[in-house]
């Protein structure tokens, strides 16, 4: 294993994490501070989201998200440096969309997260007050688009463009993405269009910056900082 191959990805990393942090945590403290309730978009293919049943158990797809994410984005930058700054690219971009959306069009999933029973009781089993642990630390803002949808169909662009990953890799990482997806609906965390704008709003930047220099510029300044520090890849020394 090469180090090299995972040190240069810290710093583009941890850009992305304060990039999140910003978009989504940020503009969850300025709705509760501020008292904003958002829209309600249960009406939009109402009749899907009333089908959707509400699954504990599925909770625990829901909450590898942010260890799979960390992985996934390391193992594809592990990968490949280009396809690396292009997943960099796709997440700086499509979650400084969706912060300004959440900042001036707030939604609000409550009435969703109720329809799971498990509001007002007092005897839940270890499964189901971890799913209460999930409503109690992120409020129900924030939903539309998903950012867990987002970030995993990220994941996903990032395997297509790998032509030359493992089979069984590329499976592992879809299969995680797609029980994560799921399990915004089974856990009553989110409604079929925000997980349907998330994809949309993905795979239009995704078609859109592959066709532009962005992921390059942004290849160059991260690595004249790698190569100031010592921690970039495919450098002649």
């Amino acid at each position: 294993m090469d180090k090299k191959r995972i040190t240069y990805v810290i710093i583009p990393f941890f850009v992305m994490f304060f990039w999140l942090f910003v978009t989504y945590w940020l503009n969850q403290v300025y709705a509760e501070e501020n008292g904003i309730v958002g829209i309600d978009y249960s009406y939009i293919l109402q009749g899907f989201n009333d089908a959707v049943p509400f699954v504990s158990w599925s909770v625990y797809p829901y909450v590898i998200a942010y260890p799979f994410w960390i992985w996934a984005f390391f193992y594809l930058g592990y990968r490949s440096k280009k396809h690396l700054y292009e997943i960099l690219a796709l997440c700086l971009v499509t979650f400084t969309v969706c912060g300004i959306w959440y900042l001036i069009q707030q939604s609000d999933v409550q009435v969703w997260r109720e329809t799971s029973g498990l509001f007002g009781q007092t005897e839940l089993n270890f499964t189901e007050s971890l799913m209460m642990t999930i409503y109690n630390a992120a409020g129900p803002r924030n939903a539309l688009p998903s950012m867990h949808c987002l970030m995993c169909w990220i994941s996903i662009c990032g395997v297509r463009e790998d032509k030359s990953m493992p089979k069984l890799m590329k499976g592992i990482i879809v299969f995680l993405a797609v029980a994560i997806m799921i399990s915004t609906q089974t856990t009553k965390q989110h409604y079929i269009i925000d997980t349907i704008a998330a994809v949309a709003i993905c795979e239009l930047a995704f078609q859109v910056l592959k066709r532009t220099k962005v992921p390059l510029v942004l290849e160059n300044f991260f690595s004249k900082i790698n190569q100031k520090i010592g921690i970039d890849w495919n450098v002649k020394a």
